[in-house]
């Protein structure tokens, strides 16, 4: 442990710049993240009248559509500067916290969800690995590690500033203050990258797509179920996490209070994560890193005792980790660097579509009796199928 504590911080003091400009927008992208805007949950609720189901809904449509559309948009980090793709997705970033906090209907405020997924949680976080993957070509397991620790940070912070901040000066105001945060942190992120980046020379073992083709690569087909389990599975069971503790007889508070174990293991497996897929790759360790995963869903659904709720998180947040990673570096050691960008908007866009269908999709199979604890064991096969079919992309 000790010795990758050295080797990051001496790879952290030798590329401070780069590695600053992917953590920062990996920061950033948490104003668009699930954790974050769920702050303002009851603020919505109350000044829209809505319930949970009507809120749920809109925020659902505006995830299906932002993933829908980010398979678009962002192909364009391969067509234009890195500097202006980063100014421009800053600038409609900050507009979406500005709608948000002057939206006074319903319509209104749906477009600015959607507008805070696809430029946060899409675009902030497919600018952070795609340049992070391209700028580090043979470290790109440990530059994507330290830049994605920018959202555990956030997820550790955040709701708690935002809670304080909405407190003080209403939810209204604290969107503001969100919106005037990029305005300052995006140009100082552009200085950081501001000068040309060597060119990134493709792995030996990659092979380049042709055409929009890539999609057909039996390598791609069998990799996505993986690639897209921890957005289905995290996001459908987090979402709800209240249900869950109801069916299993467990506290809510503690399940909130084991969270703490899912950071930690989220920001241990991201730093891990880099060292092992620089030195023995990303396609080697796709099939394995479901696994944890895999036993952490047994756990709840097989053990009744609370303290069940611990290797639950604990192995979710291993998998999780490792996932933020992987998910970049395996395209490049497949299909090499030239079409990065456009590959990895298709893949963000897949794993967006597969978060915003996870909640629904457990909701109605709870509703029809199937419990989010029986649950748990389809979705643990599931991780154990996707990491078989994995092995046979290799």
């Amino acid at each position: 442990m000790a010795r990758m504590l050295l080797t990051y911080a001496a790879f952290v003091r030798d590329h401070t710049r780069p590695l600053g400009f992917g953590l920062a927008a990996m920061a950033l992208s948490s104003f668009g993240q699930t954790f974050f805007i769920a702050v303002f949950g009851a603020e919505l609720r109350a000044a829209f009248a809505l319930g949970d189901g009507g809120f749920g809904t809109i925020y659902g449509i505006a995830t299906l559509a932002s993933g829908l559309l980010l398979g678009w948009v962002g192909r364009f980090i391969d067509r234009t500067s890195l500097t202006r793709f980063t100014l421009i997705v800053g600038a409609g970033f900050a507009a979406a916290c500005l709608l948000a906090a002057a939206s006074t209907g319903v319509v209104m405020l749906g477009i600015a969800l959607f507008l805070l997924r696809l430029t946060g949680q899409g675009l902030m976080v497919h600018l952070a690995l795609t340049t992070m993957a391209r700028r580090f070509p043979h470290d790109r397991g440990k530059a994507m590690g330290v830049a994605a620790l920018g959202l555990p940070a956030g997820e550790a912070f955040l709701p708690i500033i935002g809670v304080a901040t909405i407190g003080l000066v209403g939810w209204r105001a604290a969107w503001l203050l969100c919106a005037a945060v990029l305005a300052v942190a995006v140009p100082l992120m552009v200085r950081l990258i501001d000068r040309p980046a060597p060119p990134a020379p493709a792995p030996v073992a990659a092979s380049s797509p042709s055409g929009g083709r890539f999609w057909r690569d039996h390598r791609f087909l069998l990799a996505m179920p993986a690639i897209m389990a921890p957005s289905f599975i995290t996001t459908g069971l987090f979402f709800h996490q209240a249900s869950l503790a109801e069916e299993k007889g467990w506290s809510l508070a503690w399940i909130a209070a084991c969270f703490v174990g899912f950071a930690l293991a989220r920001a241990w497996s991201l730093l891990q994560a880099g060292p092992v897929i620089d030195r023995i790759g990303a396609v080697r360790l796709l099939p394995l890193f479901l696994l944890p995963m895999a036993a952490g869903l047994l756990a709840v659904a097989l053990v009744a005792h609370p303290l069940a709720a611990i290797p639950y998180l604990t192995l979710l947040g291993l998998s999780s980790g490792v996932a933020t990673t992987i998910t970049t570096a395996v395209w490049t050691e497949y299909f090499g660097f030239a079409r990065l960008g456009e590959i990895r908007s298709v893949v963000v866009a897949a794993n967006v579509l597969a978060s915003a269908a996870a909640p629904p999709v457990m909701g109605w199979l709870a509703d029809a009796g199937l419990g989010l604890a029986p649950q748990s064991l389809i979705w643990a096969g599931y991780a154990v199928v996707a990491s078989i079919a994995a092995s046979r992309a290799r």
